[in-house]
């Protein structure tokens, strides 16, 4: 596993709501083979940061705009560690399931959520792995909208955490979403 942090020159990169542009060009810096189903979740932090998570080191060269990149393995945290923890998510959730129906759908329409349920939905999406203790979120845009969580959690289990990590959360993981970032909180 490879976590890079890759250095944008942001009037050469792809702009920051083209997550779909830029998805293809991550993909193929990570993997240029289409049918391949390499393990790839990325995050624009910033108009100058680009975060890769994925099994093959990315050739960062062949992203717009890159001009510097460093790489290291994921962080491992402990149990009971206090983390703090970054996230770029569209929430969405599931409506219009209906179990009484003749013959229900399996699945209902996915919807963005409202922000009054953001804060269940991060709990439910980390439940295992972590006991989230602060959440804040800022919308960034796009559609469905995409925010940028942050906050602090206790690790519940080191193993989950890891998989939360690896597979992402939430839906949009193609396009720039889903990634979540650990590191250790300052004591204090």
């Amino acid at each position: 596993m490879y976590l890079a942090r890759i250095s944008l020159n942001p009037k050469r990169s792809t702009p920051m709501d083209q997550w779909a542009s830029m998805g293809r060009s991550v993909r193929e810096a990570v993997d240029p083979d289409p049918d391949s189903d390499a393990r790839v979740l990325w995050a624009r932090v910033s108009p100058t940061t680009l975060v890769v998570s994925s099994d093959t080191a990315p050739a960062w060269g062949k992203i717009p705009g890159a001009y510097a990149a460093t790489m290291q393995p994921p962080p491992r945290h402990t149990e009971g560690e206090t983390i703090r923890w970054e996230l770029i998510a569209a929430p969405t959730g599931q409506r219009g399931v209906d179990a009484d129906a003749a013959e229900p759908r399996p699945r209902g329409k996915r919807v963005a959520l409202e922000e009054s349920e953001f804060q269940g939905w991060i709990e439910a999406k980390t439940a295992g792995a972590l006991r989230v203790t602060s959440a804040r979120w800022k919308r960034l845009g796009g559609r469905p909208a995409r925010y940028h969580f942050t906050g602090q959690a206790v690790v519940e289990d080191s193993e989950a955490l890891q998989e939360l990590c690896l597979g992402g959360i939430g839906a949009g993981r193609g396009t720039g979403a889903g990634l979540l970032l650990t590191s250790t909180a300052p004591t204090g």
